[in-house]
């Protein structure tokens, strides 16, 4: 019998089991929620500049989406906004894994408040297609994507074919739908189709194929599907992708009760008990990768 030594390590005395910034960041967080309300402002900035620092210093996503949670379940989302929203534009800009937080939080405030400034978002959220769209990261760019459906922020085509050239095919199924919307222009289906040419509906690729038949989406005759289920759920009209289906925290509600809804993050469940059991679950998982699609 021997150690394995790819699972073994060795930790020096004052080695700690167990993170302290949780309760740091929400003793800030409640000091500045219990003062009085001209101190509010200045006090959740400061309590917002150290979870960003903490961030940056430990290189711990979970640290970030920890804050973002604890912003949208304690209301401050909803009550300071002008202060929350810079936060949110440096989190998605300088912490990619951070967008489906933040892309569930503007939409959230767009719909439930209605005074979202879109002008201000639409420059951040094409950089980050740009930027992840080259880099191929599907939770990215599907984020960003979601928020760009609902806000009707357009693309340039230049952004599109690099997500259609280094994106998977669930990507790129929501970036031809909005072309459909008009904040894609068509030409972006010619890089599309050179991506699929070689394709089949028996590849990794039946999900943007079917879609494309289904929809009969320019040039969608010449697709070769090769796979009779798929061919036949195309001649149905079956489809795989709803671009204008409502978050999951405005399901079954009329749009003029659309103001009603307090959290923009819905509810997940968690082995863990008590009132921060969603934040320990996001640090504990936040390698895990999240689409809206």
């Amino acid at each position: 019998m021997d150690i394995n030594e790819t699972k073994t390590a060795i930790y020096a005395d004052n080695f700690s089991f167990s993170d302290t910034w949780p309760t740091d960041i929400a003793a800030k967080f409640e000091f500045a929620i219990n003062s009085l309300d001209r101190r509010i402002p200045e006090r959740l900035r400061a309590a917002l500049e150290y979870a960003f620092s903490l961030t940056s210093r430990n290189n711990d996503d979970g640290v970030l989406k920890y804050t973002l949670r604890y912003l949208d379940r304690s209301n401050l989302a909803a009550t300071q906004w002008p202060v929350v929203e810079p936060f949110l534009k440096r989190a998605a800009v300088h912490f990619g894994h951070s967008i489906d937080y933040v892309a569930r939080m503007i939409v959230w405030r767009h719909l439930a408040f209605r005074d979202l400034v879109i002008a201000d978002w639409s420059p951040i959220l094409v950089a980050i297609l740009d930027r992840h769209g080259r880099l191929g990261n599907d939770g990215e760019v599907s984020w960003a994507l979601y928020a760009a459906i609902r806000l009707g922020i357009e693309i340039p085509i230049s952004t599109a074919n690099l997500i259609v050239q280094n994106c998977g095919p669930l990507t790129v199924m929501a970036l031809l739908s909005c072309v459909e919307q008009t904040l894609v222009a068509p030409a972006v289906f010619e890089a599309a189709a050179e991506i699929v040419a070689t394709e089949t509906g028996s590849g990794p690729y039946w999900p943007l194929l079917l879609e494309w038949r289904s929809r009969q989406w320019a040039g969608s005759a010449n697709l070769t599907l090769g796979n009779e289920l798929i061919e036949d759920l195309a001649q149905q009209g079956i489809t795989l992708f709803a671009p204008n289906r409502l978050p999951s925290v405005f399901q079954d509600l009329d749009e003029n009760d659309f103001g009603s809804v307090a959290f923009a993050i819905e509810e997940r469940s968690s082995q863990y008990d008590g009132t921060n059991e969603d934040e320990e679950e996001d640090h504990l998982d936040d390698d895990d990768e999240d689409h809206p699609f």
